[in-house]
């Protein structure tokens, strides 16, 4: 028997029965369905599985999508999780990965990115076409680069969820790590134009959603079909989109959020009120963060 993608569609309802995050659920099925992938290229039915196989998808990960070791070691973590799935339904006997290690972490802090490239980031974005979604995507390099906001979270917000007034915003962001953050003045400005475009928009699909998402996104090149909402991966492409047109090859949503962290610092904010405003329990990058900071760089982020 060779696996499937109906077998991913079970593990994802599986997931969703044990009351899992729709983030957690998206990752660990794109991790199975990308292992599905590779073991039907390979030719390879459930009985030639063995650990082995799981140590060269490792290999295949590394050399031909150059993952990072840490997306590399929550892929393997995805899909342990849906093989012993597959064991706990009998789909499988047992399942050959329990045995394999789970790579390493790697702690080390990369070389963050500089304020030149989230300006020509945000440049970029504002120049996209309808001039809707130039505000919409400078508001979600903002977000993610300013204010740390995680892709999941975005995709999540309403409308609802900003309070302004003259002078200030509030966002509230659901979820397991729920808070309510003050937003930098670009981003409050950034969003705050992105709202006015919105509220432009006089579409049948927008004005009949029952729920008023904050970032939507559209069908056509030229954008003549608006959807209301957007998908986490949708949100990744905008990024890696942007981060291809300013040179910035393989430009992810971690790497803004770790740009964050060393903007927040800059403008003197505290670790615990960093940990509070990224919705983090423990200081982590944070400490590296403060631990190896150029103050001559930092001066420059200000």
């Amino acid at each position: 028997m060779i696996l499937d993608q109906n077998s991913v569609t079970l593990f994802a309802e599986h997931l969703k029965s044990r009351g899992k995050q729709p983030a957690t659920i998206e990752s660990y099925c794109r991790d199975a369905s990308g292992f599905v992938n590779y073991l039907r290229n390979h030719r390879l039915t459930v009985d030639q599985i063995e650990p082995g196989t799981l140590l060269a998808y490792q290999d295949h990960l590394r050399a031909d999508l150059t993952e990072r070791e840490n997306s590399v070691r929550r892929t393997v973590i995805g899909i342990r999780q849906y093989f012993r799935f597959l064991t706990d339904k009998s789909l499988v006997k047992a399942s050959p990965f329990d045995s394999v290690a789970i790579p390493q972490r790697d702690d080390r802090l990369r070389r963050g990115l500089e304020i030149e490239v989230i300006a020509r980031l945000l440049e970029a974005a504002s120049q996209s076409q309808p001039s809707w979604k130039g505000t919409r995507d400078a508001a979600i390099i903002a977000l993610l680069a300013y204010e740390g906001i995680k892709a999941n979270e975005i995709i999540a917000l309403r409308w609802s969820d900003l309070m302004t007034d003259l002078a200030t915003a509030y966002l509230h962001i659901g979820g397991s790590r729920a808070r309510s953050i003050r937003l930098g003045p670009e981003s409050h400005r950034l969003l705050a134009a992105y709202q006015r475009q919105y509220h432009t928009l006089n579409h049948p699909v927008l004005s009949q959603a029952k729920e008023k998402l904050m970032f939507i996104s559209f069908k056509g090149r030229d954008a003549s079909c608006p959807l209301p909402n957007m998908t986490r991966h949708g949100l990744k492409f905008i990024v890696y989109e942007l981060g291809d047109k300013v040179g910035t090859k393989s430009l992810n949503t971690e790497q803004l959020r770790h740009f964050a962290v060393t903007h927040l610092i800059a403008q003197g904010m505290a670790p615990d009120d960093i940990m509070a405003h990224l919705g983090l329990r423990r200081l982590g990058n944070i400490a590296k963060h403060l631990a190896s900071v150029d103050h001559a760089r930092l001066a420059n982020l200000v």
